[in-house]
């Protein structure tokens, strides 16, 4: 499989901005600008798509693994990710994990947890530590 994103920049770094082309998907023409920017436009940025990426490559990789072990996300998975950067490079992918999952003890769900992070394409991608704070809620 081969992903392919245009990226448009136009106008200086401070006041330009720059457009995502994607085929079939909802980011197609989304607006990105610098994480300073400002202003009323909607916007996004690269910082934050690179964690929207791994957040749900990290949920969509942990239902695999529950699925494949007969549990089923039926309930809810919630995964949120936070970037650390220093000096702008990001040098840590914080993954806080929530589920409810029905009939799965906490040590099954740790280690579906801990397998998750260590396949996940995107997370492997960054080559950065990862955190995992995983919590099954009952």
């Amino acid at each position: 499989m081969e992903t392919r994103i245009k990226a448009v920049w136009q106008g200086s770094f401070k006041e330009g901005k720059g457009q995502f082309n994607v085929t079939d998907s909802a980011i197609n023409n989304t607006t990105f600008k610098p994480s300073f920017a400002k202003g009323n436009e909607s916007f996004t940025n690269p910082e934050q798509l690179l964690a929207s990426a791994h957040a749900a490559c990290y949920t969509m990789t942990l239902s695999y693994i529950l699925s494949e072990n007969g549990f089923s996300a039926d309930n809810q998975i919630e995964t949120t990710v936070s970037l650390a950067l220093n000096n702008n490079v990001i040098t840590k992918s914080i993954l806080t994990l929530q589920a409810k999952i029905a009939d799965i003890t906490e040590e099954q769900f740790q280690n579906f947890a801990l397998k998750a992070k260590e396949i996940c394409p995107v997370g492997n991608a960054l080559n950065v530590e990862i955190s995992l704070e995983a919590t099954l809620v009952s």
